[in-house]
């Protein structure tokens, strides 16, 4: 079939500055990573004493820096020319605006929420003559998993009515 002159789509990961493709980039990336995190954790579980021993804490690192050492790698290794090229005025794109939308929705549904919750707190422990016990951080956790789930409702209610 050939491309006929049509130029190749720009891939969202960019391509290697060694040439290839997307399989050689992912591996590139995550195997330097990899190495990195392995490399790291081995020095921070050696010099550093750690209740649990050894293994489990060099795992639980190797883990956490795998994928912050390959985000890193990948700015070492992508060709800059080949990531696809943004929007001139990305605040004035359509989608800032529905993002723009949303947010303000769920701030308001936020300080709706909340005014609620105090006001409640408030008459239980006025009328039961006992303070509500509740840990602030389930509290925080449940807002900031409400404020989630409202965006993303919000924005997708947004996007599929403008378009």
């Amino acid at each position: 079939m050939g491309n006929r002159g049509i130029e190749p789509r720009a891939l969202a990961l960019g391509r290697s500055r060694f040439g290839g493709g997307k399989a050689l980039m992912i591996t590139l990336v995550l195997g330097s990573g990899l190495l990195a995190a392995v490399v790291l954790s081995t020095l921070i579980s050696l010099l550093v004493d750690f209740d649990e021993g050894f293994w489990p804490a060099w795992i639980n690192l190797a883990f956490t820096f795998w994928l912050v050492a390959s985000a890193i790698a990948w700015f070492v290794f992508v060709d800059r020319s080949t990531l696809p090229k943004p929007a001139m005025n990305p605040e004035q794109t359509v989608e800032q605006n529905w993002r723009t939308r949303a947010q303000a929705g769920v701030y308001r549904d936020l300080v709706i929420f909340l005014g609620l919750g105090c006001v409640a707190a408030s008459l239980c422990s006025l009328l039961a003559d006992q303070p509500l016990s509740v840990p602030v951080a389930l509290v925080f956790a449940g807002l900031v998993w409400i404020a989630l789930l409202d965006y993303m409702i919000r924005y997708q209610l947004i996007k599929r009515a403008e378009s």
